[in-house]
């Protein structure tokens, strides 16, 4: 059962992700290219535990909510990706959209991004479904400085306000 969970779970992100370009009404080539790149290096979350609280919170966290903080998340994505790829991908990273009527009715998708002296350094996505009655949340796209910025960042994605008993993954 969790491992068919995963598997769907992942398969309803990578859904997700390729509807900004592949629903779009006029994907730019360098997208389309962006986004075949992110789809192949995809690889499925694995389980992980609930961090505890962190000592040292170094970020200034933000939820992406609006156009500037989503091109501060899409530029970060985009740079951790070889030189070679780095326009494509931000191409495709600069699709993506929360409100834009491009959706996928199984997950809910949240997008943080972390500041440090002003600078954007930090960034992950978490994707939140509900498969045969199993709340299943995966953390995605994790970038951060340091481990300790690591820590806060999965700290703040793994909050909920129900205290249910989903299973949590992580693709790094």
């Amino acid at each position: 059962m969790i491992a068919s969970a995963i598997i769907s779970h992942f398969d309803i992100k990578q859904r997700w992700m390729a509807c900004h370009v592949k629903k779009a009404q006029f994907p730019t080539k360098e997208s389309l290219a962006g986004f075949d790149i992110y789809h192949a290096a995809a690889h499925p979350p694995h389980p992980f535990d609930k961090p505890d609280a962190p000592t040292h919170q170094p970020l200034t966290l933000y939820w992406v909510d609006n156009h500037p903080l989503m091109i501060q998340y899409a530029k970060l994505q985009a740079q951790q990706w070889p030189e070679s790829d780095r326009a494509n991908m931000l191409a495709y990273f600069a699709q993506l959209a929360l409100e834009d009527g491009v959706e996928i009715a199984d997950a809910t998708v949240s997008l943080c991004i972390g500041t440090q002296n002003g600078e954007t350094c930090a960034a992950a996505m978490r994707v939140d479904t509900v498969l045969d009655g199993q709340a299943v949340s995966g953390i995605y796209d994790v970038v951060t400085p340091d481990e300790n910025a690591q820590a806060q960042l999965l700290y703040a994605l793994t909050q909920e306000e129900n205290g249910d008993d989903r299973l949590w993954v992580i693709a790094r």
